[in-house]
């Protein structure tokens, strides 16, 4: 009988298959099958998406998963900063973007999903010790202060902060460090994204209802779309992920995908 410890050329040719293996599993994650896999980018927005324990997580990532399992097309989702992929769908080496607010400039390098992927609501939320009144006119805040990270909290509340309606402002750089200078009492208002503030107040002082109210009625709503990028020609695509975005809105599967998550940001009684 030969063996393989006789057989030189047997070993060199279990080595070059063994490299070949390799270079396989190198690009599982890129093709499923015959099919190449879309390159999905987004920046980590919890608990919108983000990263737990090496995997995307959340919300969007959940729907965004669904619609293409739908259409049984494979996608990869990697998590970058917002410019960087931006730029990658610029010029083509990114497929999909998401959350993706609509901006005119945008038209010229990305489809947009005819549907939202979901509605983001901008809320006030306010320590119970300072008695904060507020009936839905942001000039009755001109006392209070804010914390604030330097970023857009849309159209309304960035209009009121350069009409000075808003003066006093405490800006951080960073949003979990906002938060945790709101539940030490450091400022009086946190405006957030309602699903944003659910995340960080649950993980920073799970019982935060006995100290922090959310104030009524909230400032805006506005939708955040998909992006798909024109340079890497996916118009089809942006069309197929609408229908399929709208089978999951119809069979209840988008209501069901939004009170898990809903459910899981739930704030203590």
């Amino acid at each position: 009988m030969l063996s393989f410890h006789h057989a030189p050329g047997m070993r060199h040719l279990l080595q070059i298959v063994g490299l070949l293996l390799l270079g396989l599993s190198a690009h599982a994650q890129a093709y499923v099958g015959n099919i190449k896999a879309l390159k999905v980018v987004s920046l980590q927005y919890p608990p919108f998406q983000y990263e737990v324990d090496g995997k995307p997580y959340g919300v969007t990532v959940d729907i965004v998963k669904e619609a293409f399992m739908r259409l049984h097309i494979p996608i990869n989702i990697k998590f970058q900063p917002f410019p960087r992929a931006l730029s990658n769908i610029k010029v083509g080496s990114a497929d999909v973007i998401f959350t993706f607010y609509h901006k005119k400039d945008r038209e010229r390098f990305a489809y947009y999903s005819k549907s939202p992927l979901i509605e983001q609501t901008i809320s006030l939320f306010a320590r119970k010790d300072r008695k904060v009144k507020y009936e839905g006119s942001l000039d009755e805040l001109n006392p209070y202060t804010f914390g604030m990270v330097r970023y857009s909290y849309g159209k309304v509340l960035d209009s009121a902060v350069r009409e000075h309606k808003i003066t006093k402002i405490e800006y951080v750089s960073e949003t979990e460090l906002n938060f945790k200078k709101f539940v030490r009492g450091r400022f009086d208002i946190l405006p957030s994204d309602r699903l944003v503030a659910y995340y960080y107040l649950k993980k920073l002082k799970p019982d935060w209802r006995k100290e922090i109210r959310e104030l009524t009625p909230a400032i805006q709503t506005f939708p955040a779309y998909v992006g798909f990028s024109k340079a890497a020609k996916m118009e089809q695509i942006r069309d197929k992920f609408d229908w399929a975005l709208q089978t999951m809105k119809e069979d209840g599967t988008y209501q069901k995908i939004i009170i898990k998550h809903l459910n899981i940001l739930k704030p203590a009684s």
